[in-house]
């Protein structure tokens, strides 16, 4: 993959996670909206993903981060649950871990570095 692919495959991914981030806040559901308690699950939910990216040799950047959302949007949908069908009072119900899922990995995106490319050290930009 040269670097151009690369980085126009990073711009897609923070595309779709922003988007997804907008679809969240839409419903209702944001990181500023939860309680201390909902963002501490918050962000036991964030060091998950991140095991989980590390563990399949990955980073938490945000090409890997938008297709773990995907993935699980793609799950969620075969159950029938979208952003746009949640509500902020079913943070506290069945859907719980979905949301805060999602949330942790928009909170990790926007928590990556810009120079996030794969294949590419943000070290030679600076």
């Amino acid at each position: 993959m040269g670097w151009l692919s690369g980085a126009r495959q990073a711009d897609y991914a923070r595309r779709d996670l922003d988007v997804l981030a907008g679809r969240l806040a839409s419903a209702g559901v944001s990181t500023t909206a939860l309680d201390p308690a909902l963002l501490a699950e918050m962000d036991q939910h964030a060091a998950a993903v991140r095991d989980i990216l590390a563990s399949e040799g990955g980073t938490a950047g945000v090409v890997e981060l938008a297709a773990y959302a995907q993935g699980v949007l793609d799950a969620a949908a075969d159950a029938g649950w979208t952003p746009e069908s949640h509500t902020t009072a079913s943070v506290e119900s069945t859907t719980n871990w979905i949301v805060l899922r999602l949330l942790a990995v928009c909170a990790l995106a926007d928590s990556s570095p810009a120079g996030d490319v794969p294949g590419i050290d943000p070290l030679l930009f600076t």
